[in-house]
Parts: C-alpha cells; structure tokens; sequence
C-alpha cells in the first residue's frame, strides 16, 4: 500500500489530481493538515472502508478515488487521450477528474446517468472540467442505442453493480428510480435486493439486468479495451440489521461469475494492488 499511498497523496495535495480539482474542494483541503490528507487517501485503498471519512468529508474522498483511478489507467496502459464510458455515474466524479488528469483534458467521457436529479448535480461539478463530457439520460442496458459500438478505450463501473441490481429490483416494485430522490430511497433499494437474494430471486431480475449493461459495453469497447470494476462496503454497515453485509462484500466476485458464464470476449487480468474481492479488471479480446 505504501507506495500506491504515496502517490495518490502527491497527485491529490499538489499533482494532476489537484489540478483538477475545483476550486472550492481545493480551499477545503487547504483547511486541513497534510496528515489529514494523507489519511483520507490511505482509506481509499482500505476494503470495507473505515467506519467514517476522517474530517474531510466525501469532496477529498472522491478526489482520492479519482487518484486511484488514475493510478489504474497507468498501469493498464490506457491512451492518453482515452475515451471513456461510465455506466450509473450518478453524482460522482472520480473516474471523470480521473480521465481529464490522464489526458490533459484531452480525453472524451460518456455516461449513462438514469437518476435525472443525480445527473442534475453531477453536471454542477463539471464547469471546470474541459474535456468532452456527455451525460446521456437512459438505461446502461441501452447505450449502444447511442454510441458507437468499438468507440471506446475503457468502461468504467465505479461503484455501478449494486446500482444496477438495486434499479433492476426496485422498478418492478414501482419505484420510478429515473425521478426519486435517489438517497433517501437507497435504503428501501437495498432492503428490496437482499429480500430477492435471500428468496433466491437474483436471476428474475438482477443478474440479466447486470449482464445486459456488460453486454452493452462490451459492444462499446474496442478490441484490447477494457471493462473495469471496482466496488467498497464502509464497516460501519457491518451490523446494520437492515444491510445485506455478505452480499454487499461479494458482490465483484458474484458479478464474476455471472460474466464468466456468459462467454464474453473478455478475460480477466490481475493487477498488483487491486483485490479480487473489490475489484475486476477485464481485457475485451483482440
């Protein structure tokens, strides 16, 4: 971890991530002590997260994650000028500061953003982003209703499997997730997907909505691209009696085994660094 620390920490506090930052996160850090900052990187690279972000709040997690991302695009030799897709990127921004670091800006990102208020504030954060960003309003399961199939250097599902799976079984149940208020109906999400995991109900709904979405970017992605995963759990949920700990900490290993027994042009590679258990990095075949 020591070295990937090191790292994340400089890109953060004076690096390409810091450059991207917006202004207002950027005074926030300033607030804080460099051993504060430091801390809060070091919890990116800790699953399950630690039971609270110290002190700096969720604008400096996500700037940290964004340096772990940028850290994964170098190691897989993404294109600088990368184009990139991010299923369900909701209000969250770190593969975006991600790619704008990578590429000097010069990298082109789409996603697939259902949640129209999520989409709302995501759009807030962008104005100082100059990259190409475009947030279409659909399902990730009808992008290449939109894009061009082979157009992209990398998929990105940030944080995406559970978004789908809670989406997937929460509108049957007539939940509008395209209109809600996303957080305050998490918790109603997430008790209706561990109701169907425990019924043994997750292929009805879950699995092909999620292998839909993989399909999709699978056609998206070009020959020698990548599909990439990553998902965390924070320990403070670990006994939540309303929180499905064991699926929620199994969730890469169980979408893995799903997209294994597809026979996707994929195979996964394994990078130092990443767990099996968090995260899945998959190269779309030649």
């Amino acid at each position: 971890m020591g070295e990937a620390l090191d790292r994340i920490y400089r890109e953060v506090s004076t690096g390409s991530i810091a450059a991207v930052l917006p202004d207002e996160t950027r005074d926030l850090m300033a607030g804080f002590s460099a051993e504060d900052v430091r801390e809060s990187c070091r919890h990116v690279l800790v699953r399950p997260h630690p039971l609270e972000v110290p002190l700096v709040g969720r604008e400096l997690l996500n700037a940290a994650l964004a340096g772990s991302w940028l850290l994964l695009f170098e190691a897989l030799g993404v294109p600088r000028n990368l184009v990139v897709y991010e299923p369900c990127a909701g209000s969250s921004e770190p593969i975006i500061l991600a790619a704008q670091a990578h590429s000097g800006g010069a990298a082109r990102y789409v996603t697939c953003n259902l949640n129209r208020r999520l989409a709302a504030e995501l759009r807030g954060k962008l104005g100082h982003i100059t990259m190409d960003v475009t947030i279409l309003d659909d399902y990730a399961q009808a992008a290449t209703a939109h894009l061009e199939a082979g157009g992209f250097d990398v998929a990105c599902f940030h944080h995406a499997v559970n978004d789908i799976l809670q989406t997937a079984v929460s509108e049957p149940r007539g939940m509008v997730t395209r209109e809600v208020e996303w957080w305050s109906n998490e918790r109603q999400m997430i008790e209706w997907l561990a109701e169907d995991h425990a019924a043994g109900r997750l292929d009805e709904r879950a699995r092909p909505a999620l292998l839909a979405a993989v399909r999709e970017a699978v056609s998206l992605v070009k020959p020698g691209g990548w599909l990439l995963f990553d998902h965390w759990t924070w320990e403070k949920y670990r006994h939540v009696d309303w929180f499905p700990w064991r699926l929620f900490s199994d969730l890469i290993p169980m979408a893995r085994a799903w997209i294994a027994a597809e026979g996707l042009p994929l195979r996964e590679v394994a990078v130092a660094g990443r767990e099996p258990q968090w995260w899945m990095c998959l190269r779309r075949d030649q």
